[in-house]
Parts: structure tokens; sequence; C-alpha cells
């Protein structure tokens, strides 16, 4: 009779667990997909984004450079030469090609593009105020909704990290102190039944790791935008929802 009531405990310790890393492990899932999504999205933005300067002719472009390099938060200047964005649409747009060069000269000026530090994208209208004080400047062209977006994005991919490493931090807490807990001779005890408990938490994370993949997968066909995280945070997740598995058997046990 006692041997039927252990074997119950042992089967609800076992379900125990599995729910426990399921759910771990689908909050853990879902928080990596979505900073890997916020990381690729930002990164898209990144490229996209652009302050152009429009340079006026009569002005060299050393001296201009020079000065919009001095800005502060600018960490690089690239002078384009109208001839290059002629060349460039030429190869994009060649109806816009040809209405342009109906008109005789190249009508497109100059211009300088300037990539800024994270720290003063927040600010633009007061760079676009210092850059326009340059004699040589023209007029300056961005886009500010993309600029908050793009701030955004990298405040969110930051937060989500924090976030994730405080749950892994969390997860290796409780493994050292089940193993202080039950004194690391016992913790490595009973390797049968604990090898039992580690399944039954790599199980888990395993049906967790399969929900996620199976709900966001239809994702990839509604938009470029769609990245997969790396193998290795699955793996990792499986591993960290397996150890739990065994530190609560050793905790029961003990």
């Amino acid at each position: 009779m006692e041997q039927i009531k252990e074997i119950r405990k042992s089967k609800n310790g076992y379900r125990i667990i599995f729910l426990v890393s399921l759910v771990f492990a689908l909050l853990f899932e879902c928080l990596v997909f979505i900073r890997s999504q916020v990381q690729k999205i930002e990164s898209v933005l990144r490229d996209d984004f652009r302050i152009v300067l429009v340079k006026l002719p009569e002005v060299s472009k050393e001296s201009v450079m020079e000065k919009v390099a001095a800005l502060q938060g600018v960490s690089n200047v690239v002078f384009v030469s109208s001839q290059e964005t002629l060349e460039k649409i030429k190869q994009e747009d060649k109806e816009l090609y040809y209405s342009l060069s109906a008109v005789g000269r190249n009508p497109i000026p100059d211009i300088i593009e300037v990539q800024l530090q994270d720290t003063a994208l927040g600010d633009l209208e007061n760079f676009a105020t210092e850059a326009l004080k340059i004699r040589g400047i023209d007029d300056v062209k961005y886009k500010i909704l993309e600029s908050y977006a793009i701030i955004h994005f990298s405040f969110y991919s930051k937060f989500l990290s924090v976030v994730i490493s405080l749950a892994l931090l969390i997860a290796i807490i409780i493994f050292f102190t089940g193993i202080a807990h039950a004194g690391f001779s016992n913790f490595f005890t009973s390797l049968r039944n604990s090898f039992k408990w580690f399944s039954a938490g790599l199980l888990g994370a395993g049906c967790a790791v399969s929900f996620v993949y199976m709900v966001i997968y239809p994702v990839k066909y509604l938009s470029p935008v769609w990245v997969w995280p790396s193998y290795w945070w699955h793996i990792l997740v499986g591993l960290v929802c397996g150890l739990l598995g065994w530190v609560f058997y050793q905790w029961k046990k003990n």
C-alpha cells in the first residue's frame, strides 16, 4: 500500500514539474522570440534610416564635411555626389532617370549622408538647427518618426535582454539553492529517479518550444521581416527546465 502511494506521489511530481517547465519555457520562448523580432526590425530601420544634408555647389565639400563631422553626436559622414545619385537612379528606376535626363542637366544636388550616435537620435531637431548654421548646407532631410521607432525598438531590445537574463539568473539561484539544501554529495544520489524528473522538465520545455513554433510560424508568410531565434536558446531552456526537475526531486527527497 505504501509503495502504491509512493508511486502515485512520484507520478504527481512528474506532472507538476512538467507543468512548471511548460509554463516557464513557454514564457521564456515568447520573450526570446519577441526579442529576436525586435532586433531584426531595429536592424531594418537602421539600414533604411538616413539623415541627408543638401550641399550648396559653391562651397567646397571638404570644409563642409569637416564642420558636419564636428557636430555633436555625429559618428560618420559620407559625401554622395549628384552624379553618383543619378547613376543609382539609373539602375533602380529607369523611368525616373529618363525624366531627369530630359531636363538637360543634372538637377540632383550633392548630398552628405550622416550617421548619428543613439544618444543624438532623440534630439534630431537640435541637430538639424545646428547643421543649417553651417555655411554650405541648404537643407536637412530625415524621417523623424523612423528615428523615434529606432529609439523605442532599441530600448525594447535591451529591456527584453534584461528580463531574459533575470529569468536565467533566478533558475541558476534555484539550482545552487537546491545543492545547498540537499548537500553536494546527496544532490547526485538516486540518479534514476533524478533523471526521470529531469526528463519530465525537458519534455515540458520541448512541448513549449513546439507550441510556440506552431503558433508563430504562420507569421512568416504575412511579413518578410521574420526571424526565428537561434536553436541554442531552445537547447538552453531545455537544459534549464531539466535541471529544475532534478532540483525539485532532490528537495522533495531530502
